[in-house]
């Protein structure tokens, strides 16, 4: 049976406690960055929008969350926790000689999509009480370009959330992220990975999936200068996210992040 560890890893308890209604904008600072903006774009649809108020804090910060891996140390078998940790050992080596150096101070075209991942992988933690799970390339077989889903998460619900990531240094990205995300649908991406994850989640999660195909999605984005509602209008004309939210679950997570 798959081992779901959510309470421990997520840091959300397994009774969920009664939650206030979140207001529609504001700002919560968090560290290296401040998530100005939390509100339904429908009753199924989330936009998060952060931004990030030291590049290279947020840098630092992000390597130092992907390379904790106290996570680990929660499952309960051995061979659980050698293979995770020999996995993970190799991907944050290539990141941290390749992709996100301890003296970097401005975002490149190659960390610009583990920043983005990183902080909307942890704004949904933080702001929806959901489900905690490491980078998909901390977890999968193959240490770098992983050739599926970017991150996941899993809602109240027991729905299971697939997220993609996208970083373009001249425009706002939502369209290569839902474009990717629609693409990985019709490959059955979200099935084909179940394999590499079914350990973060209880059986009801992972049968919603595969035999009722109940599952939600996470479009993570750079995003230029664009005001909220001009970019949720634009957002919500893309042929993509019609598409997108016939699904359980729509979150669009906008990290305001390009190369000047």
């Amino acid at each position: 049976m798959a081992q779901c560890i959510r309470g421990v890893v997520c840091g959300r308890e397994e009774e969920k406690g009664e939650r206030g209604d979140r207001v529609e904008n504001y700002s919560k600072l968090i560290m290296s960055y401040t998530i100005i903006e939390n509100k339904k774009i429908e009753p199924h649809i989330t936009f998060i929008r952060i931004n990030p108020n030291d590049i290279a804090l947020t840098l630092r910060e992000v390597f130092e969350s992907i390379a904790n891996l106290s996570w680990i140390n929660k499952f309960d078998d051995n061979y659980t926790r050698r293979s995770f940790s020999a996995r993970a050992e190799k991907t944050i080596n290539y990141i941290a000689e390749n992709i996100i150096k301890a003296t970097d101070d401005t975002i490149t075209s190659e960390s610009g999509e583990y920043v983005v991942s990183e902080l909307a992988r942890k704004s949904i933690v933080s702001e929806l009480n959901y489900l905690d799970i490491p980078l998909a390339e901390l977890i999968k077989s193959k240490k770098i370009g992983n050739p599926g889903f970017d991150f996941y998460s899993e809602n109240n619900e027991n729905i299971i959330l697939f997220g993609e990531a996208k970083y373009l240094s001249n425009k706002s990205a939502y369209g290569s992220a839902f474009s990717q995300i629609v693409q990985f649908i019709n490959e059955e991406r979200h099935i084909t990975d179940l394999v590499e994850i079914d350990k973060f989640y209880g059986e009801k999660a992972l049968e919603n999936v595969s035999d009722n195909n109940e599952q939600g999605f996470v479009a993570a984005f750079a995003s230029r200068n664009t005001v909220s509602e001009v970019l949720i209008n634009q957002i919500k004309k893309n042929r993509n996210y019609a598409k997108l939210s016939k699904h359980r679950e729509l979150i669009c997570v906008a990290v305001n992040i390009w190369i000047t």
